[in-house]
């Protein structure tokens, strides 16, 4: 009886010998096929990189051998990454594509407003394309004021109102919103009688701030625990928050003991 199995046990061991390597193989052919599938999705998707922390847009017959290189050279003290056009521009590249990448891969664009500013088409070209990178990309943008008040830039007077008179036609309108837009952000102006070095370095600190210690997506510097009103603060509060930020600062929601700062930090 054992032994007319034998034959039966025989065919089937000779089925699964030949069956199973086949159905490994299908197997394996469909495993391989979806993780195609899933690695080349994977790469369709566009991934923000930054190659710079921050992009000075500055007037270089204003700012570029004082105000401008000395901001520079805190960032360096800081470990900052900016971008420079004399260092980081390739030789024989054309201006304009260059500077527009160098834009769009920093992650905070700082705006050194000055009286000629707005005296170079390609610094207010350069404006709309940073204007359009916060929409866009979220990206963080400071203005700076210098030797130039907020209300000029926002309202495009002086020299403002002349260069968007003389203007090209397309362009101007462009211009003047994204002059408009950016005066409107929270920024920072020079004080009369205070050194450049202190102003310097409080635009630093808030810009290390915002990289390292803030959400990368955050706009807003963050109020320090030693800061107080009427000290020689520079920060300018946006107009159309000035009523809610000036009660968040000075008007604290409960009684302080005794001792304690009667600011937020």
């Amino acid at each position: 009886m054992t032994c007319s199995f034998a034959p039966s046990l025989l065919i089937l061991a000779t089925l699964i010998a030949l069956v199973l390597p086949q159905l490994g193989l299908c197997v394996a052919t469909l495993t391989h096929s979806e993780g195609q599938e899933n690695f080349d999705t994977s790469l369709s998707i566009p991934t923000l990189t930054h190659d710079y922390d921050v992009f000075v847009s500055f007037r270089g017959k204003d700012t570029r051998t004082n105000f401008k290189a000395y901001l520079l050279a805190a960032f360096d003290r800081k470990r900052i990454r900016a971008y420079r056009d004399d260092v980081d521009l390739r030789r024989g590249a054309e201006i304009g594509p260059e500077l527009l990448k160098a834009i769009e891969t920093s992650r905070i664009a700082v705006v050194v407003f000055s009286k000629n500013y707005a005296t170079s088409s390609w610094c207010l070209d350069e404006l709309v394309k940073i204007m359009e990178c916060k929409r866009l990309l979220n990206q963080s943008v400071i203005p700076i004021f210098y030797e130039v008040s907020q209300s000029v830039v926002l309202e495009q007077k002086e020299t403002f109102a002349e260069a968007l008179l003389n203007g090209p036609i397309d362009k101007v309108n462009n211009w003047r919103t994204a002059l408009k837009e950016a005066a409107n952000l929270e920024g920072f102006h020079l004080e009369p009688e205070r050194p450049e070095t202190d102003f310097i370095e409080e635009i630093v600190e808030t810009i290390w701030n915002i990289l390292y210690v803030e959400s990368p997506t955050s706009t807003m510097p963050r109020c320090r625990q030693n800061d107080a009103p009427g000290q020689y603060s520079s920060l300018i509060i946006p107009q159309k928050s000035l009523a809610e930020r000036t009660h968040l600062f000075f008007f604290p929601k409960k009684k302080k003991k005794r001792g304690s700062s009667p600011f937020l930090s």
